[in-house]
């Protein structure tokens, strides 16, 4: 896992593996809903401004498949959210 942090957003780049443990990619509404695929990889994009808005409206609409929004045991956020 690696932080990238910037000035107004954090990007966390995750291998398949920690997407999978971790962000508990494949467990349908347990899936961190954050967890987004980039050209480079999976990243979270949960502390990544704007771009965490969308999820946070879709969330609230429950409109996302993926129901999680992190903080759990292992997540970079892990307590923080």
């Amino acid at each position: 896992m690696e932080k990238i942090v910037g000035d107004f957003s954090t990007e966390v780049k995750l291998s398949t593996d920690e997407a999978k443990d971790i962000c508990r990619l494949g467990q349908m509404e347990k899936c961190c809903a954050f967890l987004v695929m980039s050209p480079t990889g999976f990243e979270c994009i949960r502390m990544s401004y704007p771009a965490n808005g969308t999820i946070f409206n879709r969330l609230e609409e429950g409109t996302m498949n993926a129901k999680g929004e992190g903080g759990w045991e292992g997540c970079a956020w892990e307590g923080q959210v």
